[in-house]
C-alpha cells in the first residue's frame, strides 16, 4: 500500500477487506543511502498503519531488504545490522521478515537471503520468501539447496510468487505456498482455481500483487468471486482467501487482529 493512493483503501473497505499484511518492497528505484531503508520501515509501521485504520482496516507489515536491494552494496548489509540494531523486528505490528529470497538469482542476493534466514531462526519469525518473476524453477532449485544444509521451521515459511511449475515442490517442503493475482505478470483467478482444483487448499493463500505497475488490491475478493462463479468449494475459498493466510500470520505474537 506504500504505492497506492486512499481511493485503493476506500475500495478495499467498501469490498470488506478488514485486515492486510503488507511486506517490504522494492521501492522503484535504487536506494542511495541507509536513512531511506530507516524512513521506509518507520513509514510502513507507524503512518501506514494508520492511514489504513482511518478506512477501518488493520494494518500489519513485514520488513527486510528486498531481494532487488539486495545487490546495492555495502548499503543491504549495512541495513540489516541497523534492522537489528535499532530493534526494528521487535516493533508492534512487524509480524515477519520479508520479502527476502532471489530476484536475478545471484550470489549477492543469496549473501542477503542467507542472512535473514538466519535472523527468522534466532529471533523465531515467520519469514516472507519471494520466487523470483523469471526462471522460479533455477530460484527454488537454489532455495532447496539452501535449505538441505539447514534446520528451517517450514511451519513459520511462506514462498510467494508460486505458480503451475513450483506449486508442488513448496507444498512438498510443507512449508506454505503464496498465489499472486496480478493482472500481466502473475497468476489469473483462472490459473489459481486450476491450481486449487488439482492441489486443493491446504497451505495455499492468495494474495495481490499491489505496487508501482498495472495491479490491483482487491485482487483476493475478486479472485473469490471467480472461484464463486466456477462452483468452487465454499471451504476452499474460505481457506485460500483468508483463513490459510490468518493460521499463518498469527503464529506471530504480535499479530493481533482476531476474525
Amino acid at each position: 500500500m506504500y504505492s497506492r493512493t486512499t481511493d485503493d483503501y476506500e475500495k478495499m473497505s467498501i469490498a470488506s477487506i478488514e485486515v492486510i499484511v503488507q511486506p517490504s518492497f522494492w521501492l522503484g528505484a535504487p536506494r542511495t543511502s541507509i536513512g531511506t531503508f530507516v524512513d521506509y520501515w518507520e513509514h510502513m509501521i507507524s503512518f501506514e498503519t494508520q492511514r489504513a485504520k482511518e478506512f477501518g482496516i488493520e494494518h500489519f507489515t513485514c520488513i527486510s531488504v528486498n531481494p532487488k536491494e539486495s545487490v546495492e552494496r555495502p548499503l543491504a548489509l549495512d541495513a540489516l545490522d541497523i534492522m537489528i540494531k535499532e530493534n526494528f523486528l521487535k516493533r508492534e505490528r512487524v509480524v515477519a521478515l520479508g520479502e527476502i529470497g532471489y530476484n536475478l538469482i545471484n550470489d549477492l542476493e543469496e549473501e542477503v537471503f542467507l542472512r535473514q534466514l538466519e535472523i527468522c531462526k534466532r529471533e523465531n519469525m515467520l519469514a516472507m520468501i519471494h520466487l523470483p518473476h523469471h526462471n522460479k524453477l533455477e530460484g527454488m532449485r537454489r532455495m532447496e539447496k539452501i535449505f538441505e544444509s539447514g534446520n528451517y521451521d517450514f511451519s513459520k515459511i511462506l514462498i510467494d510468487h508460486n505458480t503451475e511449475e513450483t506449486i508442488k515442490r513448496t507444498l512438498e517442503m510443507d512449508a506454505w505456498a503464496g498465489l499472486s493475482v496480478y493482472p500481466i505478470t502473475k497468476l489469473s483467478p483462472d490459473r489459481v482455481i486450476k491450481i486449487v482444483n488439482k492441489y486443493g487448499s491446504d497451505r495455499i493463500m492468495v494474495n495481490s500483487a499491489a505496487d508501482w505497475g498495472v495491479s490491483d488490491p482487491l485482487s483476493v475478493p475478486l479472485t473469490a468471486r471467480e472461484m464463486r462463479k466456477n462452483s468452487c468449494k465454499k471451504e476452499d475459498i474460505e481457506k485460500v482467501t483468508f483463513y490459510n493466510a490468518y493460521e499463518f500470520f498469527k503464529q506471530s505474537e504480535k499479530f493481533t487482529w482476531k476474525p
